[in-house]
């Protein structure tokens, strides 16, 4: 890959995408890979098959070497956000712990969504766990200014703080509250401008609050299974340079019409990972 071009979209397995980066080049990983769930995902813009020999055996066989690979190519506070849902997340978080350390975990975030049907049979899944790892146990980056979120209307201490029995006034910030670990995004309206189609696709309102927190203008942002390239577009926004690459042929195009669509539209490079 050029070495002075700013963006690269990769078409090609995780494995050998990252054989393909140079170590310490990335400072935010975002990875939303298949779930493991069994089927396969159908829509306008594309498909791809979550199906896996040997079922949830077979779908961790394939991601732990996967993950193992690419750690080398996090910057020294660099960070990994894992996006699973119910079926692996648990699995993965114990991996995590071992084999990355825990004192290199940060987080888990429950993204909370509503729409779509509700089950009469259990309570109706409606989250995903996003688990979030530094490179380094001490160091990190994270903009908790950058994702504040507006105080509600009916606010008390927004509107004159709050006093403490020992009698030190607090008063709110000006840009809100800092969100909690706990994140209320709905999933994309069917009519919104942003949707092209791609099954699975998440909304850009969840990418905007990693990459705000977790990186900085300029930093390198990838996203390995980029599918609907909601990454890309989002870091290209923020001003972030970025990486995409997806297995998908379908991915890659729709990610390409979708970068093209921007104004101004970037540039990135393009190569084959085999």
């Amino acid at each position: 890959m050029p070495a002075t071009a700013p963006n690269h979209l990769l078409h090609g397995d995780m494995l050998a995408v990252s054989a393909a980066l140079p170590p310490a080049s990335i400072d935010l990983l975002y990875l939303d890979p298949p779930f493991g769930a069994g089927r396969v995902f159908q829509a306008a813009a594309g498909m791809f098959d979550d199906r896996w020999e040997d079922g949830l055996d077979g779908y961790l066989d394939w991601l732990k070497p996967r993950l193992t690979a690419l750690r080398p190519l996090l910057t020294p506070t660099g960070a990994l956000f894992l996006h699973l849902d119910r079926r692996a997340v648990h699995h993965m978080r114990v991996w995590l712990d071992a084999t990355w350390g825990v004192r290199h975990f940060r987080n888990e975030i429950i993204w909370h969504y509503t729409g779509g049907g509700r089950s009469k049979q259990v309570f109706s899944h409606k989250h995903d766990t996003i688990l979030w790892y530094s490179a380094d146990a001490q160091r990190w980056t994270f903009n908790i200014d950058a994702v504040r979120e507006p105080y509600t209307p009916t606010s008390s201490y927004a509107r004159a703080g709050i006093r403490s029995a020992a009698g030190k006034r607090y008063m709110p910030h000006p840009d809100g509250t800092p969100p909690d670990d706990v994140w209320d995004i709905p999933m994309i309206n069917p009519m919104a401008a942003e949707r092209v189609g791609y099954p699975t696709q998440k909304p850009e309102r969840l990418l905007e609050r990693i990459i705000s927190a977790a990186s900085q203008p300029g930093d390198c942002v990838a996203d390995l299974c980029c599918g609907s390239g909601t990454t890309a577009v989002v870091a290209q926004r923020l001003g972030r340079r970025w990486i995409a690459a997806d297995l998908s042929a379908d991915a890659i195009a729709v990610t390409t019409q979708r970068l093209a669509r921007l104004d101004p539209p970037p540039t990135w490079a393009f190569a084959r990972c085999e």
